[in-house]
């Protein structure tokens, strides 16, 4: 775990943060990471060496001292001798995942579960694609890893950061509270993490509850908790009790998950489960501030806390510090960069992840990044300059050629954006976002008959 100095800068956390908890807007927290940890991604790549391997292996040795290049290079030699050992290949992957290079890693990894099933293999695609913003890619890698890997702790630190990226706070939650008891995890992270998933989940089940019918006495009881600035939003139970057979003041946060699954639309339940959350959000804040006062993890749940309220350049000023007295930290530079995207401020993230990418021209998450912040801007000319170079590359990035088709649109080119996207197709035939815009772009240039298809394979994709 890494502490913080203590420093007059700024407090670890707010003594109202407690309170705050509770008066979070909707989309608080909507695109939160974490950091994908080097020892984790290594000590994977140990178990992937195949057999044949002795403990000498060059390619672990330059993994690693952080020689990624040379890594690469050793292991595209040693795949010259075994071309389908998907233990070498998994291994290629993780030192071109090392270097930044998603879109490459991912054809490396799918190459290597081609020839076996190995669970961390996936989990690392996953990962991958989660990082490109290939989200329908990844939403059933990380379900199926939810159900199968749930007990193997080093698969899930790979992904845990996925659940709160496809909004699925409730699996998050389920995620990290399995990773406090990984030792290699840091206790502290975890903590703020499941604080985080708790907070969404929140969100997640009053939105549900606002829609279902009856709603509005459980509503009101949480509304005025929130308006007293009170943790105490248990107000309407005795009623829920009443009213539903299936509420229950004494379930746990997962037992009431299992009995909503059962009832999802009983409005007591969904109450019930947006009460938990909440009280649990706040618990785990106050044991990692208990236990880590001075938590770097703790101070970035602050500063993310303090642009939701509005304070964004004291958040900023949080950040600056941290960047100053902890630049061991990896991922702040992109943090910071996030938290203006949240506030969508486009500007300021463009700048920030452009200077990452200066500083790392292979860090193709930053890559992406900028890309969306030209998207958000409109800046189409921009985007098509920027991006063109990637996708003429062999396996060009989804996220690049999904951009690069939208800007081609705006640019009056809509035969150049569906040549690109029939070509990702072919190798993303179940994304429903290629075939979405397609349907757009052969609509918009009176293809018919290519409408037509297009919209039998989403109806068909729906059902």
């Amino acid at each position: 775990m890494v502490c913080l100095r203590k420093s007059a800068a700024y407090s670890p956390i707010l003594p109202d943060v407690i309170k705050m908890l509770l008066m979070i807007r909707p989309g608080f927290l909507s695109c939160c990471r974490i950091i994908s940890f080097v020892s984790v991604i290594l000590s994977t790549s140990v178990s992937v060496i195949s057999q044949e391997k002795t403990p000498e292996d060059p390619g672990r040795i330059a993994l690693d001292h952080g020689d990624y290049a040379s890594a690469e290079a050793i292991y595209r030699k040693a795949l010259l001798k075994y071309p389908i050992s998907s233990e070498l290949l998994t291994n290629l992957g993780i030192a071109l995942q090392m270097q930044g290079r998603s879109t490459d890693a991912i054809h490396v990894f799918e190459q290597a579960l081609k020839q076996k099933n190995l669970p961390r293999t996936y989990a690392l695609l996953a990962e991958e694609k989660c990082k490109t913003r290939d989200l329908d890619g990844a939403r059933p890698m990380l379900a199926r890893i939810l159900k199968e890997d749930i007990a193997d702790l080093q698969t899930l630190s790979l992904v845990a950061p996925c659940y709160l990226d496809l909004n699925e706070p409730v699996e998050s939650v389920a995620v990290y509270s399995a990773l406090l008891a990984d030792r290699f995890f840091p206790n502290d992270l975890a903590l703020i993490q499941i604080a985080k998933s708790y907070l969404l989940s929140t969100q997640f089940f009053i939105k549900r509850l606002t829609a279902a019918p009856g709603s509005t006495p459980y509503l009101q009881a949480i509304k005025d908790a929130r308006d007293q600035a009170s943790p105490n939003a248990r107000g309407a139970f005795a009623l829920a009790a009443q009213n539903s057979p299936h509420f229950n003041a004494k379930l746990s946060f997962q037992e009431a998950v299992r009995r909503w699954r059962q009832f999802p639309e009983d409005p007591t339940l969904l109450y019930l489960l947006s009460v938990l959350s909440g009280e649990e959000s706040m618990r785990q804040v106050e044991i990692c501030g208990d236990k880590y006062p001075n938590s770097p993890y703790l101070a970035q749940l602050n500063f993310e806390m303090l642009a939701d309220q509005e304070n964004v350049d004291e958040a900023i000023q949080g950040y600056e510090h941290l960047l100053q007295t902890h630049p061991e930290l990896p991922d702040l530079h992109y943090s910071l960069g996030m938290l203006y995207r949240k506030r969508r401020m486009w500007n300021q993230a463009l700048e920030v992840f452009r200077a990452q990418l200066a500083h790392d021209s292979q860090d193709e998450r930053a890559a992406a990044r900028v890309s969306e912040a030209l998207v958000e801007l409109s800046r189409w000319n921009d985007v098509r300059g920027f991006l063109e170079p990637r996708v003429k590359r062999s396996n060009p990035p989804l996220w690049a050629v999904l951009d690069l088709s939208e800007a081609l649109q705006n640019l009056d080119n809509p035969q150049r954006a569906i040549q690109l996207l029939a070509t990702a197709e072919k190798e993303n035939m179940s994304n429903k976002s290629i075939h979405y815009r397609l349907l757009l772009l052969y609509r918009k240039v009176g293809s018919v008959a290519q409408v037509h298809v297009e919209d039998q394979w989403l109806r068909s994709a729906a059902r």
